[in-house]
């Protein structure tokens, strides 16, 4: 946790048309909201401008992690906020996690602009400069990528708005993945491979790299997913750590998978500079929300130790469904019985409490109980283990039959968590089957497997099954809800309806809202 966060609350103090929140269409500037002229000066001050960009990274609690329980891995314990009206298939264009979203993303892209139209006021040396509007093209990428998939096509801005200006139009989705590849094209040309422990959470040439993996992944754009995951797989920089629960502890973070993340801070001032994970995600036991509930179908979903499915290898029993297991499930989900900070997790059918009898453990910090501080646990954007699956199916999408480099891929990742080598002879099909089975298991609540069902077009499937919970002493799962998913509206959120009315015309609405 190396970023230099005293900083942030400088930089966004400055008087750069940012000092107040501004309810208007992507953060328009007063009209005398000026740069303050003894700003954009030194290489200090353009650092510490870029650093208090950071503070706009997609919202790690409510817009990532909790966007599993928008598909068949979980559902949320708070039924009648926001999140509810989302996973049930209700939300309007009025719900308030779609203009979180927006103005954050927008916030991020604004500073970027200011970023772009000043840095050549700056005396600095010119390698630095290169590198840091590497970072600022890295996050304006980011930003972008963010918006494209919750919410598809937007408007992409060439200057920060000022007040009263016409609000472009929206570009299409493939537009905004075209400009996001040009910005991590230029971004990877002259970003660091590493950095040392004073710049750790700041980008580098294989976030970049693998960023444009991700986008062109979601776009179906394989050729340009693999040859990006095989350039971060040739920088030599990045392995898999070698016990994937430690991976989501604060104690085991900015090791060796670790490509980008956001960085949070023990004993943080304020939520900017801490998580509210563990407030949202802990359980009850340890004074948290228990805000998701994993489903029965995600627990049935990991496989036993021998790689078979709990259908059909020998090894499950069901009056001891939790032993013989794939690790990643106890890494990943709390039952009755299991322990936590010395504490015995206990499901109880009241509000406030899990609706299916499972709660989430994958990021929650045992340090952090009775949750009297921000989290401090680092959560990772983007790790190793993903560009080696994404490469992985990439590449199989564009192969007739799987070769060796497809199943050396995938078996990394298996043999991390002690499971046996995918079987020899798989077709196509089979492999596209167990490598999106692995990205869903391998990277539960960390706010991939949503736009992984966008890309794909399964997530009304996902979402439609009837959702179980925990399975009862007569071994049958208990009905928790039946939800609805419009295909016509539901692959992508609302455009904000104030950002809509706001635009007088100009912004399109998403079908069905």
């Amino acid at each position: 946790m190396h970023i230099n966060y005293k900083s942030i609350s400088l930089a966004l103090c400055l008087t750069l048309g940012l000092s107040a929140c501004n309810d208007s269409f992507l953060e328009r500037a007063p009209r005398d909201a000026q740069s303050d002229a003894s700003f954009w000066k030194t290489e200090e001050d353009a650092t510490k401008f870029l650093i208090g960009t950071f503070r706009y990274l997609v919202q790690t609690e409510n817009h990532t992690i909790m966007t599993d329980c928008y598909t068949d891995n979980a559902v949320p314990v708070h039924v009648f906020a926001e999140q509810g009206a989302l996973s049930a298939g209700t939300a309007t264009a009025s719900n308030a996690h779609f203009l979180q979203l927006w103005n954050d993303a927008y916030s991020g892209i604004r500073r970027c602009l200011i970023y772009k139209e000043n840095i050549d006021r700056v005396t600095m040396s010119a390698d630095v400069k290169q590198s840091l509007t590497g970072e600022i093209k890295f996050l304006e990428a980011f930003f972008y990528a963010t918006l494209v998939k919750y919410m598809g096509g937007v408007p992409i801005l060439d200057h920060p708005l000022q007040l009263n200006e016409a609000v472009p139009e929206r570009k299409t989705e493939k537009e905004v993945y075209a400009y996001i590849s040009r910005l991590l094209d230029e971004a990877a040309a002259v970003l660091p491979i590493k950095r040392d422990k004073s710049a750790y959470g700041r980008p580098t040439k294989g976030a970049a790299l693998a960023l444009k993996a991700r986008t062109a992944y979601y776009f179906h754009d394989y050729a340009e997913a693999e040859k990006a995951c095989k350039e971060v797989i040739d920088l030599n920089a990045y392995k898999l750590y070698d016990n994937y629960e430690n991976l989501f502890l604060p104690e085991h973070e900015n090791n060796a998978e670790v490509i980008f993340d956001r960085q949070y801070m023990e004993k943080a001032p304020d939520r900017n500079l801490g998580s509210l994970i563990d407030q949202f995600f802990a359980p009850v036991v340890m004074g948290g929300w228990e805000a998701l509930s994993p489903t029965q179908d995600l627990v049935d979903a990991y496989p036993c130790t021998d790689g078979k499915s709990i259908k059909e290898s020998p090894l499950y029993n069901p009056e001891k469904p939790f032993e013989n297991r794939d690790p990643r499930l106890t890494v990943s989900i709390l039952w009755d019985g299991q322990e936590i900070v010395d504490k015995k997790y206990v499901a109880e059918k009241k509000d406030g409490h899990s609706r299916t009898g499972y709660t989430m453990r994958k990021y929650i910090n045992p340090k952090n109980d009775g949750q009297n501080e921000y989290g401090w646990t680092n959560f990772i954007f983007i790790r190793y283990a993903e560009v080696l699956l994404t490469y992985a199916e990439a590449r199989n999408e564009q192969l007739g039959t799987p070769d060796e480099t497809v199943y050396d891929a995938v078996n990394k990742v298996r043999q991390r968590v002690k499971l046996p080598t995918l079987p020899d002879g798989l077709t196509k099909d089979q492999m596209r089957e167990a490598i999106r089975l692995e990205r869903r298991l391998e990277f539960t609540f960390e706010g991939m497997y949503l736009f992984d069902t966008r890309s794909w077009k399964t997530t009304e499937a996902a979402v439609t099954k009837p959702v179980y919970g925990k399975r009862s002493t007569d071994r049958e799962p208990m009905l928790i809800e039946k939800r609805k998913f419009n295909p016509e509206r539901d692959y992508l959120w609302a455009i904000p309806l104030s950002e809509i009315d706001l635009s007088r015309g100009t912004l399109k609405q998403n079908p069905g809202y």
